[in-house]
């Protein structure tokens, strides 16, 4: 008897882990995607979600070394290392919000070189392609990789899935799915919806601009509010007696409750002043 309850509890315990392990995997997984895919769409491909992490966690140490050397405050140095921990995804985050952007404001331009060309009786690959070359700027190293495929597979479908990962936009995944629709079945409505999402994005790129002209003071200010107590309390924390303050049971707690209110506020103040984004389809 004893020695079935034992193997019944060692089983248990070994589902128990393979059960914690698993998802801590599945999670392990997901952020790994997650990262990487942030890099794609912020167009920083030559660096890997690991380099990613690895440069956040060089810059929270380097921080904290630094900060802890400045103010002797270990308190206020740890939350000066994981502001500077957080800044790599912050970058990237705001380089792909400037490269949506960039995008939104190109592909209207380029949808109607595109409508131009098929309604002039040119082949819709080879319409395409000539973006590589008569397309917006910020395009063309897209429209360049999806004429290179097409050369040299012959395959129109896998040229616009290289346009699609190139890109990694979601105006450049409807696209994609328009013009794969339309090359398999045909139709004579794709002028058509070319040109209705075009006026769609150009009508987007105008209400947005409106509003984040409105909101940018607020940004502005509330970004100086949020910094502006962390100078002063790094300044002060130079003094030796501020410092043996903070470093007390009293002041940490005093420093913590400011961190938290300061992050509560300036992320009530992104969510409110944050303007939807277009989901990706392709993935």
């Amino acid at each position: 008897m004893s020695l079935v309850l034992a193997m019944t509890g060692a089983l248990a315990l070994l589902l128990l882990f393979e059960g914690a392990t698993g998802r801590v995997a599945l999670a392990s997984g997901r952020l790994k995607a997650s990262l990487e895919r942030l890099v794609q769409e912020s167009g920083m491909t030559p660096v890997s979600a690991e380099r990613l992490v690895a440069i956040s966690g060089a810059a929270g140490a380097g921080a904290f070394v630094v900060a802890a050397g400045v103010t002797s405050t270990l308190i206020v140095a740890a939350f000066l290392a994981a502001a500077a921990a957080w800044s790599p995804f912050s970058i990237a985050r705001s380089r792909r919000k400037k490269r949506r952007r960039r995008f939104r404001e190109a592909w209207p331009d380029a949808l109607a070189t595109l409508v131009a060309g098929v309604r002039s009786g040119v082949s819709l690959p080879e319409s395409c392609a000539a973006l590589a070359v008569r397309g917006p700027a910020d395009l063309q190293p897209g429209w360049g990789a999806f004429a290179a495929t097409y050369r040299a597979t012959g395959s129109f479908r896998a040229g616009l899935e290289r346009l699609a990962a190139e890109l990694a936009d979601p105006i450049a995944d409807r696209v994609v799915a328009a013009l794969a629709l339309a090359h398999e079945v045909g139709g004579t409505d794709l002028v058509r919806v070319l040109r209705t999402l075009g006026d769609f994005v150009r009508e987007d790129l105008k209400v947005r601009k409106e509003i984040e002209a409105r909101w940018s003071w607020t940004v502005t200010a509330a970004r100086v509010a949020a910094a502006a107590p962390w100078i002063v309390l790094v300044l002060m924390s130079t003094q030796p007696e501020t410092a043996a303050a903070y470093n007390s049971p009293g002041g940490a707690t005093v420093v913590i409750g400011g961190a938290f209110a300061t992050a509560a506020g300036y992320g009530l103040m992104l969510r409110v002043a944050r303007l939807p984004e277009d989901r990706r389809l392709i993935q």
